[in-house]
């Protein structure tokens, strides 16, 4: 619990915006006046409630996952957005019940909130390196979400310390350099915000860089020693994995048509977001750092299918044109 004051990450987070490392996510220089102050999203609110929800799995499950492509954990499941905004508005419900006097909002990454700064003054955890929340018993891979409110209730003690240390394992694992200094992220040069946020063309300096993440990334998280020692298993079954993450293979996914996408990829699910051309685009960029000339024949009926689409017909010739250079190698 926290009160409605302006975050103390403000100031880091205009400067953040002025070095231009959002990127082309506009969104967030336009909210920047109202993320100044809670108050723009309910005027009544007086304290807030902030939560973190575990989206770790044991490591069994992440072992069944097809090899040939890597999701970020928090994505192989259903959509965060909908279920964990309905479980604050439950409780919302039932605090409501007691203090009919009650107003709420809820959000869950919907709202112009600094979130992690919240975090961190509701007595969560700190600011690691890596930019995430880390709690010291149980990591990082956790989601945050938020519940105005206009009950006066006392806040928790902010967290102060700081327990990342001398340790720059994230900045050091980073394979494109986004981590740019101690908790700065470039999405310029983010594996997650090309993947994710981004719905064009993926600049070709960074591709090979990209390795099988086709959404998302964790590195910056899988190296952290406070997530190797603490992270906490989730209870919540819709983080499990789809059953496609286990028995679909890269040539299978390239030949998904825009509708077996919707059909079969798309509902409920965070791969929705950068869409059908963006999935087919990240699929390509995998296959291309693959090392496996026997994806040829799907990539290139890929490319015939996708002639007409300027974008995903130059990722595609990417991809084909590495694995072609490495048969010939081989084959020498």
């Amino acid at each position: 619990m926290t009160t409605c004051q302006q975050p103390e990450h403000l100031e880091q987070y205009q400067l953040w915006l002025s070095e231009g490392f959002h990127g082309e996510m506009g969104y967030l220089e336009r909210h920047l006046p109202l993320k100044a102050d809670p108050l723009t999203l309910l005027p009544e609110a007086r304290s807030i409630l902030v939560v973190a929800l575990s989206y770790y799995l044991p490591e069994q499950i992440s072992a069944s996952l097809n090899p040939e492509f890597q999701i970020a954990r928090y994505a192989r499941g259903d959509d965060y957005h909908g279920f964990m905004k309905n479980m604050l508005e439950s409780l919302a419900t039932e605090l409501k019940a007691e203090q009919p006097e009650l107003i709420w909002r809820a959000f869950v990454d919907s709202g112009p909130l600094l979130e992690r700064s919240l975090a961190q003054r509701a007595g969560l955890g700190w600011f690691g390196k890596n930019t995430c929340v880390i709690n010291p018993s149980s990591g990082s891979f956790m989601l945050l979400g938020c519940l105005l409110t206009n009950l006066e209730i006392p806040p928790d003690k902010p967290f102060t310390t700081f327990h990342c240390g001398s340790c720059t394992r994230c900045l050091d694992a980073c394979p494109t350099g986004a981590l740019t200094a101690p908790h700065w992220l470039d999405a310029r040069k983010c594996i997650s915000y090309w993947t994710i946020e981004q719905r064009e063309t993926i600049p070709e300096s960074l591709r090979e860089s990209f390795g099988d993440w086709m959404f998302g990334c964790d590195i910056c998280q899988e190296v952290c020693p406070w997530n190797l020692k603490f992270a906490k298993i989730s209870e919540q079954q819709a983080f499990y994995p789809r059953e496609w993450m286990q028995n679909a293979s890269l040539s299978d996914l390239l030949q998904l048509t825009a509708h077996e996408f919707e059909l079969k990829i798309a509902p409920r699910s965070p791969l929705k977001r950068p869409k059908y051309r963006g999935f087919i685009r990240n699929l390509a960029i995998v296959a291309g750092n693959s090392g496996r000339p026997e994806l040829l024949p799907a990539l290139t009926a890929a490319r015939l299918r996708h002639a007409e689409d300027t974008m995903l017909s130059e990722h595609l010739d990417w991809s084909i044109k590495r694995l072609e250079t490495l048969a010939v190698q081989v084959n020498g």
